[in-house]
């Protein structure tokens, strides 16, 4: 348990591996797309350094209260302001899907900020994504 925070809090030592630098194409889930590129490239851990580009419409998710709430950001041409998480598809694995969270812009410039949904984010035209292996000691 940490003094400052009120969650257990865990440190792991490791290195920086690989890095992957990928376009997605129209119509491609950002966080499918993730998990599947760390596949092709037989990672099974990486850091989501940033991505760039726009969706369709964005699906985040955020806390309220006990529960989860999702909200819906409608474009088509949201914009992605920032992207940052990890991906751990290790079969025993806490958390087996990529934990993504960033910042994202309507069509009118107000932002919107939670977890990325699954399914809920297909690029627009394009997202650049930037994935840096992570090898723990």
């Amino acid at each position: 348990m940490s003094a400052a925070l009120d969650v257990p809090v865990a440190i792991e030592n490791g290195t920086l591996g690989r890095l992957v630098v990928a376009r997605l194409k129209p119509n491609q889930d950002l966080t499918e797309s993730i998990e599947a590129l760390c596949a092709e490239h037989g990672i099974s851990r990486a850091i989501v350094r940033g991505a760039v580009g726009s969706l369709i419409d964005a699906r985040l998710a955020f806390r309220a209260g006990e529960g989860w709430r999702e909200q819906l950001v409608s474009g088509p041409g949201v914009e992605i302001l920032n992207v940052f998480g990890e991906v751990d598809v290790r079969p025993d694995a806490a958390h087996a899907l990529p934990m993504l969270h960033g910042m994202v812009a309507d069509t009118d410039g107000r932002m919107f900020a939670g977890r990325f949904v699954r399914g809920g984010n297909l690029s627009f035209i394009t997202i650049e994504v930037t994935l840096q292996e992570w090898l723990p000691a």
